[in-house]
């Protein structure tokens, strides 16, 4: 009876807990990803390659706030599933999710390893960017494809649970060891591989370097000490990414070939797994946040201003409104700039980090 007792109340903690954790991380994860999203598509300069790399990242992020994190809390605290449309849909966007965010990460690495090894190279155009965005969600849902087929709904008098229901169990630790490759070895293996080529290359590169823009203009790279403080930030996604993600993986890999004993193990790493691989969710917009300048800027602004947006939308207005009344025969301050250097100005080489992702 004693020991019945300390279970329920170890249970009632842990669910305390876990309940404490989703609320935090919904309302820190929403806030972040949406002033990440706000200040991106704001932002008056040129948006980069890395721009969109990061919005694709928050909004893979706020895929799993939004849908499945409220659902998750309600299951923490009904302790009822709820129908057959969760275990198909939102219970599977969560591995949508995932696979969104580390292919993201993934793109970012390589990305900034061919810009620092191939600097004279023209970056992708916008159309190539976002077929590249496209194909990290197309790619992500046929991942998820056969855990939304096997996924099933079952209430009994124990309860209401969502369940695999696999052909066998070597379909099922088929896709097991599947999602462990293509989620989470694979990625890392790869983002590896790209820091240490751009390493190798920032040790060996001590000056500033030339590159390409899309224009097919030259402007300077940033120094060293510029690319090497971009890769930390990277470097500190994908490190968090390693660390909370592994725990799940393991669970799952114990709870399918490590037998009874296995599963035991998976149940206890289970309780605090699930936990550590949601919160990953909302702390890659606290990291960008804290460690991008614009993006910092944008939180202080947006968090301890909360009416500067709507300033900047009725700015905007007028801005708009002041350029149709604009008399027909006066020009534009570009074309005055055209008439002040005589048609097309020279190049002029500025210190600013290579492609400048992370400004």
């Amino acid at each position: 009876m004693n020991n019945t007792s300390a279970n329920n109340t170890t249970s009632d903690l842990q669910s305390s807990v876990n309940v404490a954790v989703y609320f935090a991380t919904f309302f820190v994860g929403l806030t972040g990803n949406l002033l990440v999203v706000v200040i991106i598509i704001r932002k008056k300069t040129r948006k980069r390659m890395n721009d969109f790399f990061v919005l694709n990242l928050s909004v893979s992020d706020l895929s799993l706030i939004l849908f499945c994190l409220p659902a998750l809390i309600y299951v923490e605290l009904i302790g009822f599933v709820g129908s057959r449309f969760y275990c198909k849909f939102v219970w599977p966007m969560v591995t949508v999710s995932y696979c969104s965010s580390i292919f993201t990460i993934t793109s970012m690495a390589c990305y900034r390893c061919k810009v620092l090894l191939h600097p004279f190279e023209l970056p992708p155009r916008k159309k190539t960017v976002l077929l590249w965005i496209s194909t990290i969600w197309l790619l992500s849902l046929v991942i998820a494809t056969p855990l939304m087929v096997a996924s099933e709904f079952r209430e009994d008098f124990h309860g209401s649970t969502c369940y695999e229901d696999w052909p066998s169990i070597s379909f099922k630790r088929g896709y097991t060891v599947a999602l462990f490759i293509l989620q989470y070895l694979l990625p890392l293996l790869t983002i590896a591989v790209a820091y240490v080529r751009i390493g190798i290359d920032l040790t060996r590169t001590k000056v500033r370097r030339a590159s390409v823009t899309s224009r097919g203009d030259v402007s300077a790279q940033g120094t060293r000490e510029e690319n090497i403080k971009i890769i930390k930030i990277l470097a500190t996604i994908v490190v968090l990414f390693a660390f909370c993600m592994l725990p799940v993986h393991i669970a799952w890999m114990l709870l399918d070939f490590g037998g009874k004993r296995g599963a035991e193990i998976a149940t206890i790493i289970f309780r605090f797994s699930d936990v550590l691989a949601i919160l990953q969710s909302c702390l890659n917009a606290v990291i960008y946040g804290a460690l991008t300048k614009h993006l910092r800027h944008g939180f202080v602004k947006y968090l301890f201003h909360p009416l500067a947006i709507c300033n900047e939308f009725r700015k905007d207005e007028n801005m708009r409104t002041t350029s149709q009344r604009r008399r027909t025969n006066e020009p534009t301050a570009e074309e005055m700039e055209t008439f002040s250097f005589g048609g097309k100005s020279s190049v002029k080489l500025q210190p600013r980090s290579r492609e400048n992702d992370a400004e």
